[in-house]
C-alpha cells in the first residue's frame, strides 16, 4: 500500500523540520519486493530518495529499521557497496511506522536467480561480482567500524537454531516432520565457530542492485536481519538456488542447464568467495547449506503467518505457505 496524501504531507513536514534537503516531495511509489518492511521511492525537488518503513504494530524481529540504518551507516567508506543512509525517524506518527531515508541507487534488481534477459557471459560476471561482494562484506572487521555491540558473534549458529526452532513452532503449531528432524540433526552436528563478521542474514541475488548496463553488483540492500555471527553460515545463502526445489518463490536452478546459461557452479561460487577472503576452504559447507535451508523454511512460515494476519507487505506473500514443506524436505 502506497503512502497516503496525508502521510506524504506529514513526511514532508517532518523532513523540513529536520533540515533535510528532501522535504520537497513530488511523488511516491511503493517498490515491489521486501517481505518485512515496505519500501518507497520518493521523488523530491532534490532528486529521488528511498524510504524504508517498519509496519506499525509489527514485532521488532525481521522489521528492525533502526538496525538497517545502523549497519548502513557503519559500512560507509569500507568498500562494501551500500546505499548511503540519510536520516532516521523513531516517531511512528508521520507515516505510521518508524522509517529512514537512504540513497536511491539507480540499477537493476533481479528477483529471479536464473536472470532472464541476460546473456550467459553477463550472468557469469554478475555472479562472480556477487561472490566477491559478499567476501568484501565479511572481510570488514566489525570492531573497526564501531559495531562491537551489534550482536553476539560467539554461539551464533546455536542461537539461530534455537530461535528458528521456537519460531517455527509458533508459526506452524501443527508441526512438520522434516523440520523436526532437521532441528534435531543440526543440533547434533553443530560445528565450532570458525570466523565471525558482520553478516547480512538474507544473502541472495534479489537483495543486490546490479549496475544499469554493466554485469556487476553496485549495492547490497535489505539489512533488517543483519547482525554479527558466523560468516560461513551467512555465505551459505549464496548456494541455496542450487538446492532449493523447483517452484520456490525465491527462485531455483532446478531443471536448468546452468552451464549453458552461464551460471557458475556452486564450487566456482565457493572458490570466488574464498579467493576474495584469501582463505583456502569453506569449512562445514554441507552443514551450513542445510542450516540455511532450515532457516529459509522457518522464514517462509513466518511470511505466510504474517500474510494470514494481514501484515504482509508484498503481493506474493501467499506463495510462501506452499514453500515451507518442500524446502524442509
Amino acid at each position: 500500500m502506497n503512502l497516503t496524501t496525508d502521510q506524504l504531507k506529514a513526511l514532508s513536514s517532518w523532513l523540513r523540520e529536520a533540515g533535510s534537503p528532501f522535504a520537497g516531495i513530488e511523488h511516491c511509489t511503493q517498490l515491489k519486493g521486501g517481505q518485512s518492511n515496505p519500501t518507497f521511492r520518493v521523488d523530491t525537488t532534490a532528486g529521488p530518495v528511498i524510504v524504508r518503513k517498519r509496519p506499525q504494530g509489527a514485532d521488532k524481529w525481521a522489521h528492525d529499521i533502526h538496525r538497517e540504518f545502523t549497519v548502513l551507516t557503519a559500512l560507509q567508506n569500507t568498500g562494501v557497496p551500500t546505499p548511503q543512509p540519510y536520516i532516521y525517524c523513531a516517531d511512528e506518527s508521520p507515516i505510521g511506522g518508524q522509517f529512514y531515508l537512504m540513497e536511491f541507487v539507480d540499477g537493476r534488481i533481479v528477483d529471479d536467480c536464473t536472470m532472464p534477459g541476460f546473456q550467459p557471459d553477463e550472468r557469469r560476471e554478475v555472479y562472480h561480482s556477487f561472490a566477491e561482494t559478499i567476501a568484501r562484506l565479511h572481510a570488514v572487521d566489525y570492531r573497526d567500524v564501531g559495531l562491537e555491540q551489534f550482536g553476539k558473534p560467539a554461539g551464533f549458529v546455536q542461537r539461530q537454531l534455537s530461535l528458528h526452532t521456537r519460531l517455527f513452532g509458533q508459526y506452524c503449531p501443527q508441526g512438520d516432520a522434516d523440520m523436526a528432524w532437521l532441528a534435531e540433526t543440526l543440533q547434533a552436528h553443530l560445528p565450532p565457530t570458525q570466523r565471525s563478521s558482520i553478516i547480512h542474514n538474507d544473502i541472495r541475488l534479489g537483495n543486490v542492485v546490479i549496475h544499469p548496463t554493466e554485469p556487476r553488483v553496485i549495492a547490497i540492500l535489505d539489512w533488517e536481519m543483519s547482525s554479527l555471527g558466523d560468516m560461513f553460515s551467512d555465505a551459505a545463502f549464496m548456494f541455496l538456488p542450487y538446492f532449493l526445489p523447483q517452484g520456490n518463490p525465491q527462485g531455483s536452478f532446478a531443471g536448468r542447464d546452468i552451464e549453458a546459461a552461464g551460471i557458475p557452479s556452486a564450487e566456482e561460487m565457493k572458490g570466488w568467495y574464498c579467493q576474495g577472503l584469501e582463505i583456502d576452504n569453506f569449512p562445514h559447507a554441507d552443514f551450513m547449506v542445510c542450516f540455511a535451508l532450515f532457516r529459509y523454511a522457518s522464514v517462509y512460515a513466518g511470511i505466510a503467518a504474517r500474510h494470514q494476519q494481514g501484515l504482509s507487505v508484498s503481493d506474493d506473500a501467499h506463495r510462501y505457505a506452499g514453500a515451507v514443506a518442500p524446502t524442509a524436505r
